[in-house]
Formats: structure tokens, sequence, C-alpha cells
């Protein structure tokens, strides 16, 4: 580890999360790199997690500051009524019902430091189910040229595996834009790609839970509608180059997501997110691709 230990905020949004909840900030806690914060808000629960948090705080009083709001508001609007309140030098998002790999925040942290031009940097992951037992993974292209081009079909980003630099964040008061929901941030990964460049580490540094309650998984043919309206306003608002060659998979996984009944679509979309061992593995020029059925089943539904 290198001698510059900046400190690290580590951002735990929670709600009714008491299934998961302790073995995500257990995670935490067993990191090699010690110099971290860690935040957790309750976002309205109304099953025992507060109960939970509080037990905790009480075993790691120095590392945890708990907070507890009396409404759910959505886990994004959750975070940035704690991102004023922050201190480090580094942002860590981390999912309540996720598991952190011990050397994430020291991995992330010295890569930081090597490339000051990189605003946000990730991992790749392992696909976990409820009993913790990996059911596939989740592999994204790690340059930053890669990656912009990928956003056009993916967020290929694992949002809550990153780690963000806060000095080149474009706001001050909040983290999230929250207009799109439980994709609101995709949105936001869409604006900070004019703030600097996206890396991911090509290593397995994550434990990405897919449970059977996830919010990824309600109203699947909803939340790809609004993903396209995101991907518009991308490039609208946000001065992203939609890549023309990415436009006929676009419309595959348009067609795909529209037409199918739902009792079809969330198998399929399980399978594809690694529920059934089918990796999730995007090529490094992740826009190369061949139309194959498995190519077109995978791709399709990494939109969400």
């Amino acid at each position: 580890m290198k001698r510059n230990h900046p400190l690290v905020s580590v951002l735990m949004p929670v709600y009714n999360g008491s299934r998961f909840v302790g073995l995500a900030i257990e995670s935490i806690m067993r990191q090699t790199y010690r110099n971290f914060e860690l935040l957790v808000i309750d976002d309205g629960s109304s099953d025992d997690t507060w109960k939970i948090l509080e037990k905790i705080k009480q075993k790691y009083p120095d590392k945890i500051r708990v907070y507890r709001k009396p409404e759910k508001t959505g886990a994004f609007a959750a975070v940035n009524l704690l991102f004023p309140i922050i201190k480090g030098t580094y942002i860590a998002p981390m999912d309540s019902d996720d598991i952190s790999h011990p050397e994430r925040l020291e991995k992330e942290v010295n890569f930081l430091e090597s490339h000051p031009r990189v605003i946000l940097v990730g991992s790749n992951a392992k696909i976990i189910d409820a009993r913790g037992k990996t059911t596939g993974s989740k592999i994204y292209p790690s340059d930053h040229r890669s990656i912009y081009e990928a956003f056009a079909l993916v967020n290929p980003v694992i949002h809550p595996s990153c780690m963000v630099r806060r000095s080149l964040l474009p706001h001050r008061e909040y983290l999230y834009h929250t207009q799109f929901g439980v994709n609101s941030d995709y949105y936001t990964l869409f604006n900070l790609l004019n703030y600097g460049k996206f890396a991911n580490i090509p290593e397995l540094l994550f434990s990405y839970r897919i449970h059977g309650t996830n919010s990824s998984l309600e109203n699947l043919r909803e939340r790809f509608l609004t993903i396209s309206r995101i991907r518009l306003q991308a490039v609208k608002k946000l001065n992203y180059k939609f890549p023309i060659k990415a436009i006929p998979m676009f419309l595959v996984q348009y067609c795909i997501a529209l037409v199918l009944p739902s009792s079809i679509l969330l198998p399929l979309y399980l399978h594809a997110r690694g529920m059934k061992k089918l990796r999730m593995n995007l090529p490094r020029k992740t826009l190369r691709f061949r139309l194959s059925l498995p190519a077109i089943i995978r791709y399709a539904f990494s939109f969400i």
C-alpha cells in the first residue's frame, strides 16, 4: 500500500435490508485498507434493519456512522443526504446486499492515486445468490474508450463496486441525479463521463448478489423504457456521442424488451445475469459482436 492513505467515504443506503446488511457491512470492516469511514442510512425501513444497524454501530463505534430517515425516498436520494457530511477524498458506493472483497478499497485507492485523470474506477464481479453461492460473473471493459462506447448498450460499471474521485465531481451539494428512479446511477455516470476518465480493474473485487427481491428485477419492460430515455437525454443534454455501430444492437434490445411477454422476459433476464452460470463477459472491443443467439440474449439483457 502506498504511504499516502487518503480517507475513503463508503456510502451505504439500506431499505428493509435486515437479511444481508450485516454481511455487507462486515465485508467493509474486513478491508485491508483501513483509512475509511462507513456511513449507512436507513431509508425508512419497516423491518429490523435499524436495530441491526444500532447493534453494529456499537461494535464499530469509531468506523461507522448510522442515520435513519422516517420515510423511503429511494437509495440515491438517501445517499445525497449524506454527501454534504462526508470527509473522504474518495467516495465508494456500497449496496446493502452485496459483498466487497477484502482488497477492493486498497486496490481502487492505489489505482486512483496512480491515475490522476480518472474520476471513477470500478471492478469486475462475481454474481452470487441469496446463499452466497457463485452463479456467474460480470466482466466489463477496463479502458476508458471501450467503457465509453459500451455505455450505448449497457451500464459497463458495476456501480456499487466503484470508487469516485471527489475533487473532479461537478457538484458539491449532491452526488446523484435522482429523476430516473432506480436507474438514476446510469444517468449520473453518463454525466460523469464529461469530467474525467473511467476505468475498471480487471479483477473480481466484488460480489453482486441477485436474490429474487432486487429492485432490478421489477418491471423490466418499464425499466428498459426508462433506460432508453436516459440514453436519449445523454445524447441531447450530456454530450454523449452515441456510436453508430451500436444502433443495430440497441434495436434488438428494444424489440426483445417490448415484444416478449413478462413470463418469458424475467427468466431470460435472470439467465443472462448469471443465475444459470451464463457468464456476462463483454469483449474488450464491446461493439464488435456477432449476432448469434447467445450473443443477442447476453447483450439484450445486459441493459439493466
